[in-house]
């Protein structure tokens, strides 16, 4: 039996809405109700410890998360730390339109994502993805072992893998600007086409 969840525990709350919480998100999400479906839920008060574990999905309008465990921890000072475990953990949302006919989203992909309130910094960590679409297709995206995000600077760092004491690559893809005479992108159908390109996400 499939458990659902509409009153979300703050921490969880925090994470979801910092996790892709930016200027760029679709505003209405922040309006609307956050949801958790899971095969399983364990709380312990004593230890400050939530578990969700099974098919765990997570809803707040466009916003959507897939994993397979999701944790929440409270520590003795009262900070939280979030982890979303998964083959792999899938995040993506819309972004307010800023050009006519263009639908924009956010894509990450990892093993792991995990949320650190007290440094308000976001890992994903393990086959890290982050990608960037409009109507389908990817414009930009960085690919690495791990992906650090910090909420408060707004900056972000992209590692690859250590790999027989080398460290590898990682993978970064910009889309080209606009010329001032190009013409804007058609307008979208409706229904969204696949991701294309070297990187595939929130699929």
């Amino acid at each position: 039996m499939r458990l659902k969840t509409t009153a979300l525990p703050l921490a969880c709350a925090l994470f979801l809405l910092t996790a892709f919480g930016s200027a760029n998100a679709e505003t209405a999400d922040r309006s609307k109700p956050i949801e958790i479906n899971a095969d399983n839920f364990q709380g312990d008060e004593v230890q400050q410890v939530a578990i969700y574990t099974g098919r765990v999905e997570v809803h707040q309008g466009t916003l959507e998360i897939l994993g397979d465990k999701l944790t929440v921890t409270i520590s003795p000072e009262g900070y939280r730390t979030i982890t979303v475990t998964g083959n792999p953990v899938r995040m993506k949302e819309r972004r307010d339109p800023k050009t006519p006919g263009v639908e924009e989203w956010v894509h990450a992909s990892s093993l792991t994502a995990v949320y650190e309130e007290q440094k308000d910094v976001i890992t994903l960590t393990e086959l890290a993805k982050l990608a960037r679409s409009e109507n389908g297709l990817v414009k930009d995206s960085s690919a690495g072992e791990k992906i650090v995000y910090n909420l408060r600077t707004a900056r972000s760092r992209v590692e690859g893998a250590v790999v027989e004491g080398k460290r590898n690559r990682v993978s970064t893809v910009l889309a080209p600007r606009k010329q001032g005479n190009q013409a804007a992108p058609a307008p979208s159908t409706g229904a969204t086409a696949p991701m294309q390109g070297t990187t595939r996400l929130g699929q």
